[in-house]
């Protein structure tokens, strides 16, 4: 389906070998070595404008030590995903410097469920038109219809984005991958995740200081969380205390990751944030 919206804006699309030979390996989509391959090759070849993820998932991690990323610092484009992804951003930001998207991936009916598909073919070509310098990529807000944003801490904060799926950026903990969020904005969002590693998640990183080295916190969706059958504290609680905690300006609610909408969200670029006011901004131009 996603395939039909490039299509349809006149974009031509190339398949990665792993993805045009549907290639399957338990739960990943091929063998670490084929699907590193891809990814270098995608960047070095200069016909190709963008690297879209087909899909998120599983196994990104395991691919990291495999990626040629001098190759890829010389050869930087618009590359866009989220989930599992995550682990690609952190590293392609931090160790290329590149500014990345946080945003769809092609294969929609993965993320969506029949009664959002529309909703999704809508937001991936307008994603896609900010991807192309066709749409600004100013005030970053939530949709009509999407959740609302709560303050968590007042304040104002700037600096670089960063973050993504939880889970996520806390693997790379203790690898020379490991997520830097001195002065940034830090970014989080999560789905199917239990009450309790919900908190595990969360206490690592102030444990690693990581949310408190942050200039500011950006709380994403929390989807489809695993209620305890037990007593257990309520996720908002779960969230304000972990979160609020750091007393950083910082804020929850924003449609990026696996709800109903994905806002894109560009990685590793200059943001402001007003957690009293509840409004995000880009400072800078992040596409050509």
């Amino acid at each position: 389906m996603g395939l039909e919206v490039l299509k349809k804006m006149g974009l031509k699309v190339v398949l990665g070998d792993t993805t045009r030979k549907l290639l399957t390996v338990g739960a990943l989509a091929a063998e670490d070595q084929l699907r590193a391959k891809d990814f270098n090759w995608a960047f070095k070849d200069d016909s190709i404008d963008a690297v879209l993820c087909a899909t998120g998932g599983y196994g990104s991690l395991r691919t990291l030590d495999l990626l040629d990323y001098d190759m890829i610092r010389d050869h930087p484009k618009v590359f866009m995903g989220f989930s599992d992804i995550t682990a690609y951003h952190v590293a392609l930001n931090q160790l290329c410097n590149m500014i990345t998207f946080h945003g769809p991936v092609v294969d929609i009916e993965v993320t969506k469920g029949p009664e959002d598909m529309k909703i999704g073919k809508q937001e991936l070509e307008m994603v896609l038109r900010q991807l192309m310098g066709q749409s600004e990529i100013g005030e970053i807000k939530n949709p009509p219809g999407g959740m609302m944003l709560m303050t968590i801490n007042e304040g104002k904060a700037s600096g670089r984005l960063c973050g993504g799926n939880l889970c996520m950026v806390t693997g790379t903990l203790g690898s020379r991958y490991e997520i830097d969020t001195k002065g940034k904005i830090f970014m989080l969002e999560e789905i199917r995740e239990s009450y309790y590693y919900l908190e595990s998640h969360l206490t690592q990183l102030r444990l690693t200081r990581k949310l408190d080295q942050a200039s500011g916190i950006i709380m994403g969706e929390i989807s489809e969380t695993l209620k305890p059958e037990g007593p257990s504290r309520s996720v908002e609680e779960i969230v304000r205390e972990r979160v609020g905690g750091t007393k950083r300006p910082s804020i929850w609610g924003l449609c990026c990751g696996h709800g109903k909408h994905n806002m894109l969200m560009p990685m590793n670029a200059k943001v402001s944030m007003d957690a009293s006011e509840r409004r995000i901004r880009v400072l800078e131009r992040v596409v050509e």
